[in-house]
C-alpha cells in the first residue's frame, strides 16, 4: 500500500509541476498584444485600420501605409461625419444619405463559448405579429425533445396540448426529423421585428419557425439541402438584406436570403475554434475571423456577397513554456489539455 501511495504522490506532484510552473512562466513573461480595429473602406477601396498616433487624434492606416482621417470610415462613422457636415453626399457613385446608412449597418458576432456550452433545449417564443404593432415578452416557449417539440406555457409549465398537436403535424408534412440540432433566435422586445428561430432537424435540414397570430409557422429551406450545416446564426437587421448566416460542413459561410436562396461565400470560418465578426454597410461586409494565432479579413460586395478583398494579421509568436491546462477561452469546460 506504501508503494500505491508513493506512485501517487508522485504523480500528483508532476501533474501539479507541469500545471504550475508553465502557468507561472506565461504570465510573467508573455506580453499583451492587440491589433487596430479595421474595416474595408468604401472610398480607399483597401482595408483602413484605426490608429490613434502620436497624438490624440482618431487616424486610419491602410495597407501601403498611407494615413488617413475620419473620411477613410464614412460609413461606420457616418454619425461623426454629418455632425460636422462632411457627410459626402455621393459614394460609390451614388447618393447616400444619413438615415439609408443607419439603415444597412450591420454588426454581428460569435464566440467559441457560445457555441461549445451545453443549454437547456428551451427557447423562448415570441409573437411575430403582436396586436399593439411592439414586440412583447414570449409567454410560450419551445421544449426540443428527441422524439417530438412540445410548446409550453411558462407561467403554468403546460404543454400547450392543441398548439403542439398542430406543430407537430405541420413539422411532419414538412418532412422534419427529430431530435432537432442547432436552434438560433433572439428572443428579445428590443428589436424592429422578429423571424423567430433557424433550426435544423437530425438530417442537417433547415427550417424556421415563426409564431405567427399564436401559431408557429413552419418553413423548409430546399437550397440549404445537402449542405451538412453546423452553424447558423438568425439575423434580423433593420435592412432585411439576409434572414441568416450560415456555415456548411467544409466550412464555408453562406448567406441565407429572405427569399430562401442561399449565396456561398469566400469566407472560411471554424465555430468551434475561431471568433466571427461582421460589420456591414450600405456596399460592403468586412468578415473578420480570429484565433490565438491571428485574424483573417475578408470584404464581400453587399450587393452579391462576392468576394472583394482578403487581408491576413498574424500575431507575433513568442515563446511559450510547454505543459497542462485545465482551461480555455474557447469554451467553459474544466479538462487536462496538453499545450506545447
Amino acid at each position: 500500500m506504501k508503494n500505491y501511495g508513493k506512485i501517487f504522490l508522485i504523480a500528483s506532484l508532476a501533474l501539479l509541476f507541469f500545471w504550475v510552473v508553465p502557468w507561472l512562466y506565461n504570465l510573467i513573461t508573455l506580453k499583451p498584444y492587440s491589433t487596430p480595429f479595421t474595416l474595408y473602406s468604401c472610398t480607399l477601396h483597401d482595408f483602413a485600420s484605426l490608429d490613434r498616433g502620436e497624438g490624440k487624434e482618431f487616424q486610419f492606416i491602410d495597407t501601403k501605409g498611407n494615413v488617413h482621417g475620419d473620411e477613410a470610415q464614412p460609413m461606420f462613422y457616418a454619425g461623426v461625419l454629418a455632425s460636422r457636415g462632411a457627410l459626402p453626399d455621393t459614394l460609390e457613385g451614388r447618393a447616400v444619405s444619413l438615415e439609408e446608412i443607419e439603415r444597412n449597418a450591420v454588426i454581428a458576432t460569435s464566440d467559441p463559448k457560445d457555441i461549445n456550452r451545453t443549454l437547456p433545449p428551451v427557447y423562448l417564443l415570441m409573437e411575430s405579429v403582436p396586436e399593439r404593432l411592439e414586440l412583447k415578452d414570449p409567454e410560450d416557449a419551445l421544449v426540443s425533445r428527441s422524439r417530438g417539440i412540445d410548446i409550453v406555457k411558462m407561467a403554468t409549465n403546460e404543454i400547450r396540448a392543441d398548439k403542439t398537436a398542430l406543430l407537430r403535424q405541420t413539422l411532419q408534412e414538412q418532412g422534419f426529423a427529430y431530435p432537432a440540432k442547432l436552434f438560433s433566435g433572439k428572443p428579445s422586445h428590443r428589436k424592429a421585428y422578429d423571424e423567430g428561430y433557424l433550426v435544423t432537424d437530425a438530417q442537417d435540414k433547415l427550417y424556421q419557425f415563426k409564431q405567427v397570430n399564436d401559431t408557429v409557422v413552419v418553413r423548409h429551406f430546399p437550397e440549404a439541402d445537402g449542405l451538412a450545416l453546423k452553424f447558423v446564426m438568425i439575423t434580423e437587421f433593420d435592412n432585411h438584406a439576409t434572414l441568416g448566416y450560415l456555415v456548411s460542413g467544409d466550412g464555408r459561410l453562406q448567406m441565407l436570403l429572405p427569399d430562401g436562396h442561399v449565396i456561398p461565400t469566400e469566407v472560411s470560418f471554424t465555430p468551434e475554434k475561431e471568433d466571427l465578426l461582421i460589420v456591414g454597410d450600405l456596399f460592403y461586409y468586412t468578415v473578420k475571423t480570429s484565433t490565438d494565432e491571428g485574424e483573417r479579413f475578408w470584404a464581400l460586395s453587399s450587393s452579391d456577397f462576392s468576394l472583394v478583398d482578403t487581408l491576413s494579421r498574424p500575431y507575433p509568436r513568442e515563446g511559450s513554456f510547454p505543459g497542462i491546462r485545465f482551461t480555455s477561452a474557447n469554451d467553459g469546460w474544466v479538462k487536462p489539455r496538453l499545450t506545447l
